[in-house]
């Protein structure tokens, strides 16, 4: 099946389930787009650095000479954003039958399988390296995830579509 057909085939899919969850009807089959391994971690380096900035606008701009509601404002903005930051915007790799889909800092990315040239798996972390010099890396450190799982999953998408893994 081509890959138009396949997109045609799914927005009409996703049409119809729409209107029959309207109706208070079971779904049909769910779609490919839909479907795939979703592991997601907890970005916290980047809160934390909020929250600091947060309670350094509180601790610097205590006794200036200003309005006393901007303040406040300020130093919970920050504190706001790095816990909403904590809490929603959690980093991602979902394996797919053809792709494999993260969340960066400007949005989500998403590699097809013929782009993606290595996969090395170490002890904790897995790097994904790209056919454009890209290179994605997910640490148990720093994004909180579940190595061992999202390596044996790595590991048969890699297996499925040829593509060179390196254990070390």
């Amino acid at each position: 099946m081509s890959r138009k057909w396949e997109r045609m085939v799914e927005k009409n899919t996703k049409q119809l389930n729409k209107t029959r969850a309207k109706q208070g009807k079971k779904p049909i089959s769910e779609t490919s787009s839909e479907s795939g391994f979703v592991m997601k971690g907890r970005s916290w380096l980047f809160p934390l650095l909020l929250i600091f900035v947060g309670i350094f606008c509180f601790i610097s701009f205590r006794g200036a000479n200003q309005d006393e509601t901007m303040y406040w404002v300020t130093g919970g903005s920050y504190v706001a954003l790095g816990v909403f930051t904590y809490f929603v915007r959690r980093p991602y790799l979902k394996i797919s039958k053809k792709a494999l889909t993260t969340r960066r800092f400007s949005g989500n990315r998403t590699l097809e399988a013929e782009d993606v040239t290595a996969i090395t798996i170490l002890k904790d972390a897995v790097v994904i390296e790209g056919a454009n010099k890209q290179r994605w890396m997910f640490s148990r450190i720093y994004h909180l995830m579940n190595i061992t799982e999202v390596g044996e999953r790595l590991a048969a998408f890699a297996k499925t579509h040829n593509i060179t893994v390196k254990d070390n």
